[in-house]
């Protein structure tokens, strides 16, 4: 929906839109097509993107039990990203190419695990 957001007169059939963070789009001209800075974003970013924490239970305490060892997990890829880019784009992608940076959403995957030897 950010792409919505571009200026709109009073009576527009979309809706007026006077505070719009884009220009009203025009084409068949040199209207919106000159360079300028007005539009630029911070691409700054700081990604979670793998974390894993596991926890051995001490052998003096699985002994009785008869186990060798006991290992407890959690896994999470792609937990957090804190950015101040348009949400349409992936920071780690802006560099241009294919698709500019609209990618499909990081999916997140988190993973428990126990890990018992006999």
């Amino acid at each position: 929906m950010e792409h919505w957001n571009f200026w709109r007169p009073e009576g527009d059939e979309l809706g007026s839109n006077t505070n719009g963070y884009y220009p009203r789009p025009l084409f068949g001209n040199d209207m919106n097509q000159k360079k300028q800075t007005g539009y630029l974003q911070n691409a700054a970013y700081i990604r979670l993107k793998n974390l894993q924490i596991g926890y051995t239970i001490p052998r003096h305490i699985i002994a009785k039990a008869g186990m060798q060892s006991v290992r407890v997990y959690f896994s999470g890829d792609n937990l957090l990203t804190f950015s101040k880019i348009a949400d349409m784009f992936d920071p780690e992608t802006l560099s241009g190419g294919r698709g500019h940076g609209k990618l499909y959403p990081l999916t997140t995957t988190i993973s428990f695990g126990l890990n018992v030897n006999f």
